[in-house]
């Protein structure tokens, strides 16, 4: 049993320049033996990596929606690229460039809504269909340098199942996002998206749907688990799908608040028997670990790591 492990992007901040920060991070998941790593988002959240686009700007409720949203004028300066190369570049020096990354991109939907909530100018309203195709059409050229530099791309859309707008009109903005990458982006499964809450049938059936090859989806948390009920080897295989699996909770704000490795031996071996191994992609938490402290989550990657070693034996 394969099961290869992954993380979901965000990790505790750390009290550093950015640099050491961004290594300690990638020391902290080799570690505990993660297989596709990131940067840990260690310079902001996920909607201030994209303060950069025209339009947006910053009040005292955070990022927020000034005027028209626009593309950058050079994407190759969006910060997330800079801190890939320096991840890429410190996986070379120990040796490790056979480890690859992911990156994480806050999609059209999620980056609408919230920036909207902390203030809203031009659109008429948060559910104004033109505030998010416009970011997805400032996010494309984004997404398509980062598609260049041979790593995963994951979509980030934790508020789809808040149904901030319709799920058929959210999956429209960000395959408009991710619209022109190369086939191969798509024949390699480096392209994911993640939608962390709660599932219902139609949701579900639009992912199934939609044109990215990999559903990354949360089955831990309490308000998760029942979407264990809704997945299926037949249904994934309907839409020629793979399955990214939340396998443990991240609503640990302290070590004994995380699951065990018992826990996640049973929810895992649960889904593998439903869906087949061969429809995992690979596991992950639920979602980021940013709200962790430190100490709870290197014992969530630990016991991550000590379930699929277990299952693999």
């Amino acid at each position: 049993m394969k099961l290869t492990k992954t993380v979901v992007g965000s990790f505790p901040v750390q009290n550093a320049p950015i640099a050491e920060a961004i290594k300690n991070t990638v020391n902290f998941q080799l570690g505990n033996d993660i297989d596709i790593v990131s940067d840990g988002e260690q310079r902001s959240d996920m909607l201030g990596y994209f303060e950069c686009l025209p339009g947006l700007g910053r009040n005292l409720r955070g990022v927020c929606v000034n005027s028209k949203i626009s593309s950058m004028d050079n994407p190759n300066e969006f910060i997330k690229l800079k801190d890939l190369q320096l991840v890429t570049e410190y996986l070379e020096e120990k040796g490790k460039d056979n480890i690859p990354v992911k990156v994480a991109i806050t999609g059209p939907v999620t980056l609408g809504f919230f920036c909207g909530i902390n203030g809203l100018k031009y659109y008429s309203n948060l559910r104004d269909p033109r505030l998010y195709s416009d970011i997805a059409e400032a996010l494309n050229p984004i997404i398509r340098q980062v598609a260049k530099k041979n790593c995963y791309i994951q979509i980030d859309e934790p508020s789809f199942s808040a149904k901030a707008i319709d799920y058929k009109d959210a999956l429209k903005f960000v395959e408009q996002s991710i619209s022109g990458l190369p086939n191969s982006i798509y024949k390699e499964k480096r392209i994911i998206l993640h939608a962390c809450g709660p599932l219902n049938e139609n949701l579900l059936k639009g992912l199934i749907e939609s044109d990215v090859p990999v559903l990354s989806l949360a089955f831990s948390a309490p308000n998760v688990q029942k979407n264990i009920d809704l997945i299926s080897k037949k249904l994934l295989q309907s839409g020629n799908k793979r399955l990214g699996v939340g396998c443990i909770s991240v609503e640990a704000a302290k070590k004994s608040d995380v699951e065990g490795e018992e826990v996640l031996i049973k929810r895992l071996g649960r889904i593998v028997k439903k869906v087949g191994e061969e429809t995992i992609e690979f596991v992950h938490p639920d979602c980021g670990l940013r709200s962790c402290s430190p100490e709870a989550a290197e014992l969530i990657l630990r016991h991550m790591r000590q379930a699929v070693e277990h299952l693999r034996t």
